[in-house]
C-alpha cells in the first residue's frame, strides 16, 4: 500500500482527479443505477456542451483573463438556426456573429486596454439582448437531420457528440502544447512583461484567444440546438459562469500561465457527476446547487492546500541545497 501511495505522489496528479474519482465512487456505492453503462454514457454526453465552452474559457484564463460573453455567444448562435433558413447560411451567420463578438472583445481588451471583466460583461449583455431580439423572445423548434445527428446521433453505439468533443479537445491540447500560439498563451499568462521583452506580439495573441473562444462557443450553441431540436434565446445563460467554474476547479490559475485543457476536462466531468448523482438521489433542484457548490469549494480548498504544500517543500529543498 505504501508503495502505491508513494508512486501516486511521484506522478504529481492534481487533486481534482482524486476528487472526481472519490465522488464517482461515492454515488456508485449509494445508488446502484449510477455506475451503469447507460448512466456513464449519459454523464459523458451531458459533459460535452459544457466542456466545449470551457475549452475556450480555458484559453482566456491561461492569459490571465476571462471571457464572460461565451454564454451569450452560444445563445446568439443557437437562434441563428431557424426553420426556413438554409442551414449553410444559418451556420455561416452563427459563426460570423461569433467572430464579430470575439474581434470586438479582442480589440477592446488588447488594443484599447479596456478592462476584460467590463468588456466581456458588456458583450455578454449585448449578446443576451440580441438573442432575444432575433428570436422575438421565444424558443423555436428546429427540424434538421444534420443538427439532430450532431446532437443525438450515434457512431458504433457512441454519441457522435462525444466523439466530436474528444476531437476538439485533442486539437486544442495540441494547439496549446505544440504550437507557437500555445507557447505565446502560456508565456503571456506567466508574465506579460517578460513576454513583451521576448518579442511576443501580446495584443495579437489576446485577439486570437478571444476569437477562438467565441468561435468555440458558437459551436457549442449549434450543438445544443441539435441536442434539444430547438433554438432558445437563453440556452447559454448559465454557461459562462459554469465554464469558469469548470476551468478553475480543473486547476487553471486565474492568474494565468498555469493549467490547461486536461484539467478542464476533469472539472467539467466532476460538475456533471455531481449533478447526475444528486438528481438520481432525488435531491430537490433548489438544494442541488447548494450541495454542488459546497463540494466544489471543498475540492478547490484541498487542491490549493496541496499546491501550497508542494511550493513550501520546493522552497525547503532549494534552501537545503544552498
Amino acid at each position: 500500500m505504501s508503495k502505491v501511495t508513494g508512486w501516486l505522489k511521484k506522478q504529481n496528479i492534481p487533486g481534482i482527479v482524486y476528487g472526481s474519482v472519490l465522488i464517482f465512487l461515492f454515488f456508485s456505492i449509494i445508488e446502484k443505477k449510477f455506475f451503469t453503462p447507460y448512466n456513464v454514457m449519459l454523464i459523458a454526453r451531458n459533459s460535452c456542451i459544457l466542456l466545449t465552452v470551457s475549452i475556450g474559457m480555458t484559453m482566456a484564463v491561461l492569459i490571465g483573463q476571462v471571457d464572460l460573453s461565451v454564454g451569450s455567444v452560444m445563445s446568439v448562435s443557437a437562434v441563428m438556426v431557424k426553420n426556413g433558413v438554409p442551414l449553410a447560411a444559418a451556420l455561416m451567420a452563427a459563426f460570423g456573429a461569433a467572430a464579430l463578438f470575439g474581434l470586438v472583445n479582442g480589440i477592446l481588451i488588447a488594443v484599447l486596454k479596456v478592462d476584460y471583466w467590463i468588456t466581456t460583461f458588456a458583450t455578454m449583455s449585448i449578446g443576451a439582448g440580441l438573442a432575444l431580439v432575433i428570436s422575438d423572445g421565444s424558443t423555436v423548434p428546429i427540424s434538421s437531420k444534420f443538427l439532430d445527428f450532431l446532437g443525438n446521433g450515434k457512431v458504433c453505439g457512441v454519441y457522435f457528440l462525444i466523439v466530436l468533443t474528444i476531437v476538439l479537445t485533442v486539437l486544442i491540447l495540441f494547439l496549446l502544447k505544440r504550437s507557437k500560439l500555445g507557447y505565446d498563451v502560456y508565456s503571456i499568462g506567466g508574465s506579460e512583461n517578460v513576454a513583451r521583452l521576448s518579442g511576443l506580439d501580446v495584443n495579437r495573441t489576446r485577439m486570437m484567444v478571444y476569437l477562438i473562444s467565441s468561435l468555440i462557443a458558437a459551436l457549442a450553441g449549434i450543438l445544443i440546438t441539435g441536442m434539444t431540436n430547438s433554438a432558445s434565446p437563453i440556452v447559454g445563460s448559465e454557461y459562462s459562469f459554469n465554464a469558469l467554474a469548470a476551468v478553475v476547479i480543473g486547476g487553471t490559475s486565474l492568474n494565468g500561465g498555469k493549467g490547461g485543457v486536461a484539467g478542464t476536462v476533469f472539472g467539467t466531468v466532476l460538475l456533471r457527476i455531481i449533478a447526475s448523482g444528486l438528481a438520481m438521489l432525488g435531491v430537490p433542484a433548489t438544494w442541488q446547487k447548494v450541495i454542488q457548490g459546497l463540494i466544489i469549494v471543498v475540492i478547490i480548498v484541498a487542491d490549493v492546500s496541496s499546491e501550497k504544500k508542494k511550493d513550501v517543500n520546493g522552497l525547503r529543498r532549494i534552501y537545503a541545497n544552498d
